[in-house]
């Protein structure tokens, strides 16, 4: 099934900026690190990551990795996908970075969900407008819980936008929890992995 066949099916103005925008910052950002790869292949010394004690940082970088992806997985854009790039880059290990990060959208998204379920459908128009409200709704009756994953699995898409959907129309719990929660660790790994991948091409270690 395909969700979408191009920006025609979008019947709002609102919610095709909204989409066009992410599409439009995920690209500016997929060339901005390529570029910076490329500029520190180029001019930074090999192993330099190496020659640096982050055990300190360590100590605390899965805490504060937490926190950013909290806040990532709520309505406030946090960077949280290169935060967690980062991590990889200077070598925390991929799978803690992983489930750690996973935890930390997950329970950004919960907010949001909690927030719907007891404040209703005025909060979640104010929060994401009447018109892009509508388009999702109308998804929603169309394909639920596979928008639900759709959204998820996608980086592109405002998953938090659904998950007030989700608290709004007490979607089931346990299985949002479960969807949320897969997909962000699917991300997440994959993520870190990029920018684990990426120091060992540039030779940081």
């Amino acid at each position: 099934m395909v969700l979408f066949k191009g920006m025609g099916e979008i019947k709002h103005e609102e919610t095709r900026k909204m989409i066009k925008a992410g599409i439009i910052i995920t690209i500016l950002f997929i060339l901005f690190c390529a570029t910076l790869l490329i500029l520190a292949k180029i001019y930074l010394p090999e192993n330099i990551i190496s020659g640096i004690d982050l055990s300190g940082f360590l100590d605390y970088g899965y805490i504060g990795l937490f926190v950013i992806t909290f806040f990532g997985g709520t309505l406030f854009p946090a960077g949280s996908p290169a935060v967690v790039a980062a991590a990889g880059v200077i070598g925390m290990n991929k799978t803690t970075v992983a489930l750690v990060a996973a935890a930390g959208y997950t329970v950004g998204t919960m907010v949001n969900y909690a927030f719907a379920y007891w404040l209703g459908i005025n909060y979640v128009q104010k929060k994401i407008g009447k018109e892009v409200y509508k388009e999702i709704v109308g998804w929603w009756n169309k394909w639920g819980t596979v928008l639900l994953i759709t959204f998820a699995l996608i980086p592109v898409l405002p998953f938090s936008y659904l998950a007030l959907l989700c608290g709004l129309f007490r979607y089931n719990i346990a299985y949002f929890i479960l969807i949320n929660f897969g997909s962000n660790l699917l991300n997440s790994y994959l993520f870190v992995y990029l920018g684990s991948s990426a120091a060992n091409w540039i030779g940081l270690f």
